[in-house]
């Protein structure tokens, strides 16, 4: 028997200004998460429905940072033990090894 699950994914554009009302900062003042493209991602979660992963992003929607970017949100479903990246990946390295 296949097992699937569905994995909740929000990605926006990071703003760098601290003052912001949903900022992208820790109380330190440094940047929390950035990327070379300056998005952040995060995790939400990990489901066993794709109707329960739906379910959490309209709880989310509102909330401080999600709302910014309402269609950031993305569910992705895996089947368990099936292996994905078989081949690597780029990494925009020439040649790595």
């Amino acid at each position: 028997m296949n097992q699937t699950f569905y994995l909740l994914v929000h990605r926006h554009h990071i703003s760098l200004d601290p003052e912001d009302v949903a900022s992208d900062f820790m109380e330190d003042g440094e940047p929390l998460f950035w990327d070379d493209s300056e998005d952040s991602f995060k995790v939400l979660g990990l489901y066993a429905s794709r109707k329960l992963a739906e379910e959490r992003i309209e709880r989310a929607r509102p909330l401080p940072g999600f709302r910014r970017s309402p269609e950031g949100f993305r569910v992705h479903e895996y089947t368990l033990g099936q292996a994905h990246w078989l081949n690597g990946f780029r990494t925009g390295e020439r040649s790595e090894g």
